[in-house]
């Protein structure tokens, strides 16, 4: 990473930190920030615009709340004719929904039901479909279940992107190996936090796997995202 690169970064760092939403604890992972840019400096500009300290939210930005690298993976494989399902919804919605024929995302709160649909209604994309499927992650034994997990059953989809809330291990790793059993040959899972799950790299059904770890939309640290190839 160049002196001009590093020292622009820095200027925004040290402006977006005295944002009221950043607190004394987020400076530590400041410097992990510098590291994986040095490693992955074609991430610098994606950095500036969308990068940890930005005032906006990836729904205002438009933009998965993943690793860089994961995002630019999966939009070069993202096509018109698509179909893809979203454990989740959020800024991804709105940028997968923008490239796709068609999307269905599950989302258990009603609230912010309301806020991604009408982000997308105002980008007029129609191919989004948002399934309102509420659920108690306080009580992950029940999971297994209920519509929300069950939700990308009957069909199979291009992409699958899991994420979503996170109350347990065990609900997120549920939504993976469905998932396995709805994508189509030559698909796609993506796992975002997968550093979190690593039971999914060990027990899954996928041709090859690539883990994205480095900077993301609207993060202040590092995150981990991985795409599985079936």
């Amino acid at each position: 990473m160049g002196v001009l690169g590093g020292g622009r970064i820095a200027a925004v760092l040290m402006k977006q930190m005295k944002h009221p939403r950043r607190r004394l604890k987020d400076w530590w992972r400041i410097p992990r920030v510098f590291f994986y840019l040095a490693i992955r400096p074609q991430d610098i500009l994606s950095y500036l615009r969308y990068g940890g300290f930005t005032r906006k939210t990836p729904l205002e930005l438009e933009m998965p709340w993943w690793s860089f690298g994961a995002v630019k993976y999966l939009a070069a494989r993202l096509k018109p004719d698509s179909e893809v399902f979203e454990f989740g919804t959020g800024g991804s919605t709105i940028f997968i929904g923008a490239r796709v024929q068609s999307l269905t995302c599950v989302e258990d709160d009603l609230e912010w039901v309301k806020l991604v649909s009408k982000a997308g209604e105002k980008r007029r994309l129609e191919g989004i479909s948002i399934l309102h499927r509420p659920f108690d992650f306080r009580r992950p034994e029940t999971f297994a279940q209920c519509d929300y997990l069950l939700s990308v059953s009957g069909k199979t989809y291009d992409v699958i992107v899991v994420d979503g809330r996170e109350w347990s291990e065990q609900s997120r790793y549920l939504c993976f190996w469905l998932a396995e059993s709805h994508v189509k040959k030559g698909g796609v899972i993506v796992f975002d936090d997968s550093s979190r799950y690593p039971q999914a790299k060990i027990k899954n059904r996928a041709l090859r796997w690539k883990e994205f770890k480095g900077v993301g939309c609207c993060r202040v640290g590092v995150t981990t995202t991985s795409v599985f190839e079936y």
